[in-house]
């Protein structure tokens, strides 16, 4: 069976940060007007899980310099 979501160790090395500068972007975002481009998420019992589909066309969407 596929695998339905990332977990943040999983994004976290896939887009070249850190666990910690992904949390403090996702934090960021609650708290002003979402400044920092994060992948959608969702919290389960307190895990951040990231859908693998929404991921993909998340990163296909984001601007290429």
């Amino acid at each position: 069976m596929k695998p339905l979501f990332y977990r943040i160790e999983e994004i976290a090395a896939l887009l070249h940060v850190s666990k910690q500068t992904l949390y403090n972007h996702i934090n960021h975002n609650k708290k002003s007007a979402n400044q920092y481009p994060i992948p959608p998420h969702i919290r389960i019992n307190g895990r951040l899980l990231f859908p693998i589909n929404d991921f993909d066309s998340w990163v296909k969407n984001q601007p290429r310099n």
